[in-house]
Order: structure tokens, then C-alpha cells, then sequence
């Protein structure tokens, strides 16, 4: 005789929200204060939470669902589609709850100018670097860029990746250093041709597409520093981790970029920093 079961447990977790630790847990005090009614008709049964780098902090919570009558026979047939569209509602209920009171009010168009381009990095200082050349299938992808088309060759695109240490940071008046062992950091640009308004096609180029870290986990961190923008989501969950491993022990050049509004790749140079040779194009 089959056995349907009553209730359905769940887990979600969320990371890198730009929120302290002592205040997210004092916002969740006060829903459990108020029995959690903005998760009904899920019942809250643990939460935990973490602080996190640059006052940022993570949350996990463990829920219970009673089944109605129809929703225990749905779920018997098809337990993975329901479990998948519960989380995916509750995790959308969980983070709309704190979000909506953790964004910021908007500050004065003066101001908020003032304060980018005060945070706008004028200058990368980077440890030996490489360039990666890599193909990626983006069969059915719309391209990143809007103006620009992307150039495919049997449904696959060129990439050129340049890697290497992270070192330092310049501002407009400050300088930001790191510390070893440096932060593994990346460059991606991808293979593009413009698009005029009469939509017919110009010039080749490597479009940049944005930064990454070598912990995709990490990359949270890149606005803050002012490295905007990231690489997009699809493109970046297809880069392999192998990249990485491009350097030999006891390697140390060092390379500055400093055409940091560059759209293209082709705009965007490094230069070797040597004191007895002159700077090297890389």
C-alpha cells in the first residue's frame, strides 16, 4: 500500500547580503516575534546566520510544508518539479523580505556622482600576466553586448582571458594594496563585430565583458573595489577552472593597466614595469 507523506522539509541559504550580521538577526528576531507570518504557509523550524567580509553577512533557514490533500499525491508523482518551484518561491519570499528594507535611499544625483567617481579605479597593478585563448560554444546565446554582434564559428565564440595576481588598486587619491598571496584575477573579452543602425556590420573586435576572481564566490567583492562590470553569469559558470594554472614557480613581472574605460580589448593594454628596460605591450 503506498504511504503519501504529510509534510516536506526545505533548506535555503543565502550569501553576500548587504546587511551586518547583529542587524539581520535582529530583523529575524522580529519576525519570529511575529511567528514568522511572512513565510505562511511555510513554518520556520532553525535559522542561522554568518557574518561576512565588508559588513556583509549570510542567512540559512530550515522549513516545514504541510502537504494539502492534492499537493501529497503531486508531490509523490512528481517530487523533484514541486520541490524545486518551493524553494525557488520561498527563496524569491525570503530575499524580497530582506532586500526591500536593506536598500539604501536614493541619494542626490550630485552626490552619488561624486561618490563613483571618487571610488573609480584609474589604474590595475598586476603580477604576471597571461593571456588565455579559449572557445566556448554560445550556440543559442543572445550576445552580452547590445551593440555588438557576436562572431561564431560552428555555434562556438572566441575568448581571450588575461590572468594574474592582483597586487594593487589605483584611485583618483588613494592607493589600495594586497597583501600575498595576491588574489587571482581575470579580464574576459569576447570576440565581436559592431552593428550600425542600418544594421549592417563594421569592425572586429574583443569586446570586454566584465572581471572575475578566481573563486567565483569571491567576485561580490569586485564592485566594491570598483572593478565593474562582472562577467555575466552564463558566460562565467562556462569558464573552466583550469586557466588558472598557467604559472611557473618563481615567476614575478609586474604589469600596469591603466586605459580602465576601454571597451575593447584592443584599447585595454598592459605594460611590463622594468627598471632597466623600456615598458612592454601585452
Amino acid at each position: 500500500m503506498w504511504k503519501f507523506p504529510k509534510t516536506f522539509e526545505l533548506s535555503i541559504s543565502l550569501k553576500h547580503l548587504p546587511i551586518v550580521e547583529t542587524k539581520l538577526q535582529k530583523r529575524i528576531l522580529d519576525w519570529e516575534e511575529s511567528g514568522f507570518h511572512n513565510f505562511h504557509p511555510f513554518q520556520v523550524t532553525a535559522w542561522k546566520t554568518k557574518p561576512e567580509a565588508l559588513s556583509h553577512s549570510s542567512v540559512s533557514f530550515d522549513f516545514l510544508y504541510e502537504f494539502s490533500n492534492l499537493e501529497t499525491i503531486t508531490f509523490f508523482l512528481f517530487p523533484k518539479s514541486f520541490g524545486k518551484k518551493k524553494k525557488s518561491h520561498l527563496t524569491d519570499i525570503l530575499r524580497s523580505n530582506i532586500e526591500n528594507q536593506t536598500t539604501p535611499k536614493k541619494k542626490t544625483t550630485d552626490w552619488k556622482f561624486i561618490e563613483q567617481w571618487w571610488k573609480e579605479p584609474s589604474q590595475l597593478e598586476l603580477g604576471n600576466v597571461k593571456i588565455v585563448n579559449a572557445s566556448l560554444d554560445m550556440d543559442g546565446f543572445k550576445s552580452p553586448i547590445e551593440h555588438r554582434h557576436l562572431q561564431m564559428v560552428s555555434g562556438a565564440s572566441k575568448l581571450i582571458l588575461r590572468i594574474g595576481y592582483l597586487k594593487g588598486i589605483q584611485y583618483k587619491f588613494h592607493h589600495k594594496t594586497f597583501k600575498t598571496p595576491y588574489p587571482k584575477f581575470g579580464e574576459c573579452y569576447i570576440k565581436t563585430r559592431d552593428t550600425h543602425l542600418d544594421k549592417s556590420l563594421g569592425k572586429v573586435y574583443f569586446s570586454f565583458l566584465g572581471y572575475l576572481f578566481e573563486n567565483q564566490s569571491d567576485e561580490y567583492l569586485l564592485p566594491y573595489f570598483g572593478l565593474k562590470p562582472l562577467v555575466p553569469t552564463s558566460i562565467r559558470s562556462l569558464i573552466p577552472n583550469e586557466i588558472w594554472n598557467q604559472w611557473n614557480e618563481g615567476e614575478t613581472t609586474d604589469w600596469v593597466e591603466t586605459n580602465l574605460n576601454g571597451e575593447e580589448y584592443e584599447f585595454r593594454p598592459v605594460y611590463q614595469v622594468s627598471i632597466s628596460l623600456q615598458h612592454h605591450l601585452k
